[in-house]
């Protein structure tokens, strides 16, 4: 996916996910409504995509540059691993090597983290 916004937007994204969970019902529905309509992009704003900016969030509290260097779909994967000290062996992995979509995606799917 091409998105056009940067990962910093995203995470910002998921901060206010969190300090606003507890104030709204369906948090997930409306914030994927307001940014559709207002980034005009659906498909980057779906609910799930929104409960990814929200991991993105919590995962990352503190933003540093070092989250800008990968994509959004990089993100997506890593955050579909539910063991966190897994996910970041392969976040690690991402930034040591700079490793493509395909690559991660490959070592997650021959359960690399459980081999070495």
């Amino acid at each position: 996916m091409k998105n056009k916004l940067s990962i910093y937007t995203l995470w910002s994204i998921g901060k206010k996910v969190y300090y606003n969970q507890n104030n709204f019902n369906n948090i997930f529905q409306k914030y994927s409504n307001y940014y559709s309509y207002f980034y005009g992009n659906s498909y980057l704003f779906t609910r799930e995509n929104i409960r990814y900016m929200l991991n993105l969030y919590l995962n990352f509290p503190i933003y540093y540059s070092k989250l800008e260097c990968f994509n959004w779909d990089q993100y997506r994967i890593l955050f579909s691993i539910s063991d966190r000290e897994e996910r970041f062996f392969y976040f690690r992995i991402l930034l040591f090597f700079n490793s493509n979509y395909n690559n991660i995606k490959d070592l997650i799917d021959n359960d690399y983290y459980n081999r070495v």
